[in-house]
């Protein structure tokens, strides 16, 4: 919910409000602003727009705005929300709904918030001083009694028997106390947590429902979670869509997106159908090296998109292309896309860096394609580059000057004289790791492919410490920074072990180890020293901590 700080009936409404269009009066304001029901397109932003920006947004399908009323976690300030604004949105026709950001579930995710007490007794008189205060507020702004007002309660974990207990017992304080109010009681919430939970209430349960499910449906029924013979008589919201960017009428707005079937606060007459998205496209830079592809709905009217091959990358053999959308409808650039445009480079990468640029000249290597990056590149298996960007700019194939990440969790084993080093691979910003150096003392002594983890190396110092690390080589020779040090110490040659050992022990030894018969001059109890030099010669080295 945008003004939320954190991101995620029983009751006959249309006889209820027939009454209040009968009782409802006072000011000029209460006048206008009635509670009635109203089928149609809404949106919410985190402050109340200026009348100047609804006005200019006539020219969009919405005719229903959120307005935040307050709460103790309420993200954004009154803004332009004031008695005056409220009479000039509705005599412009539009309808409002109200909503209240109190305190949160204590099962909830986000931090830094306010929360609901887990004693069930305290939490039903959070619900109604919540209530007591909503009311309160809807009245400065001019909001008459019989207005619907939505407690926006955030989603939380759904496995919490004592957190869903909690909700309940809150939200069924402010359900029966804004009753008491001559409001109509709302709760707004995701599907899959509060609209759940608070769905069981019987008597208690919401006379209006805002249900949060961002799944494209533009439509109150049908919701997987939300049974619909609950709430059936002009008594929901969906909110369709989350957080994006609209243009109308020259003005764009950061909002939430909801179809509403509800009691709401004016006397707007339904609006009509949304226009249709602008259509999915293709096209190719010329050159036949890049094609720019999107899908409906990556931009917010219809647009011009180009795709020019540049020679601003500084790279001899490299390539690069700017990509540029503009709006037909304003004629200026779109800065930001609603769903990804992909962009394929069929140019081999061969150790070339995906990079990115919004002028042409300061370049910055991309991040492999991942959730909530304006832009990531996927590496094919033809060695092509397919990038996905929310944004437009220069997108290209430079030199890779950035070093492969550094070597994970090094070990090392002593194994039968032996040092067996493993790893956890590296990463590189353009594409695997083609191979590692093991480092002795610093100095590269042996390579293995970029797909290997493990080796055995025997190069060790007899009298001194020895040094191993790893490092990673990406397809450009770039090396990447050594791993941490894995330190081959020689063990302490046991003190009472003799400056010279006897034949016999040497043979012993062998025998013991399958080589050779047990040797006659062997003493049948050997002493204590050979035993030490024993162990000290089956494991002369050991790995310094």
């Amino acid at each position: 919910m945008r003004g939320a700080s954190l991101r995620g009936g029983s009751l006959i409404v249309a006889a209820i409000v027939t009454c209040l269009l009968v009782t409802a009066g006072g000011s000029a304001a209460n006048l206008q602003a009635r509670a009635q029901v109203f089928t149609g397109y809404g949106f919410d932003a985190c402050t109340a727009p200026s009348t100047n920006a609804l006005q200019a947004w006539s020219a969009s399908p919405y005719r229903a705005v959120g307005i935040y009323l307050g709460g103790v976690n309420r993200a954004c300030a009154d803004g332009n929300l004031s008695p005056a604004w409220v009479s000039t949105a509705v005599s412009m026709g539009w309808s409002l709904l109200p909503l209240y950001v109190g305190l949160q579930a204590p099962c909830v995710g986000a931090t830094r918030l306010q929360r609901i007490s887990s004693t069930q007794a305290t939490a039903v008189a959070q619900g109604r001083a919540a209530a007591d205060d909503a009311a309160r507020l809807a009245g400065g702004f001019g909001l008459p009694a019989g207005s619907p007002i939505y407690f926006d309660m955030e989603g939380y974990k759904t496995t919490d028997t004592a957190c869903t207990k909690a909700v309940q017992s809150f939200v069924t304080g402010w359900v029966t106390e804004l009753r008491t109010l001559a409001f109509v009681p709302g709760v707004y919430g995701s599907a899959a947590s509060t609209i759940r939970d608070v769905s069981t209430l019987g008597s208690a349960l919401p006379d209006v429902v805002w249900i949060a499910n961002w799944n494209g449906v533009e439509s109150v029924f049908g919701d997987p979670y939300v049974s619909d013979s609950l709430w059936v008589n002009h008594q929901r919201v969906h909110q369709y869509k989350g957080g994006h960017r609209e243009t109308w009428g020259g003005v764009t707005i950061n909002i939430d997106s909801s179809y509403v079937d509800a009691a709401v606060v004016g006397n707007a007459a339904p609006p009509p159908p949304p226009p249709p998205e602008p259509p999915a496209g293709s096209v190719g830079s010329g050159d036949g090296k890049a094609t720019a592809t999107w899908t409906t709905g990556s931009f917010p009217s219809t647009a011009v998109v180009t795709l020019t091959p540049t020679t601003q990358a500084p790279t001899p053999n490299g390539y690069a292309v700017q990509l540029t959308v503009t709006d037909t409808q304003t004629s200026t650039p779109v800065p930001r896309f609603g769903a990804p445009v992909s962009l394929h480079l069929a140019v081999a990468a061969n150790g070339l860096a995906p990079s990115f640029s919004t002028d042409g000249t300061t370049w910055t290597p991309l991040k492999k394609a991942a959730p909530g990056l304006d832009a990531g590149y996927t590496l094919l298996g033809d060695g092509t580059v397919e990038i996905e960007t929310l944004v437009p700019g220069y997108f290209g194939l430079l030199a890779d000057t950035v070093p492969p990440s550094r070597p994970d969790g090094v070990t090392g084993r002593m194994v039968k004289g032996a040092l067996r080093l493993s790893w956890r691979g590296s990463t590189d910003n353009a594409g695997p790791v083609v191979s590692y150096d093991v480092l002795l003392d610093g100095t590269p002594s042996a390579h293995v492919a970029g797909s290997v983890r493990r080796v055995i190396v025997r190069a060790v110092h007899p009298n001194v410490p020895t040094v191993y690390r790893v490092r990673a080589i990406d397809s450009a020779g770039t090396a990447g920074v050594a791993s941490r040090a894995v330190v081959v110490v020689p063990a302490k040659r046991p003190a009472d072990v003799p400056r010279v050992v006897p034949r016999w022990a040497w043979a012993l030894y062998d025998s013991q180890h399958g080589k050779g018969t047990r040797p006659a001059a062997a003493p049948r109890k050997p002493p204590a020293w050979y035993w030490h030099w024993a162990a000290w010669r089956s494991a002369p080295f050991r790995l310094r901590g």
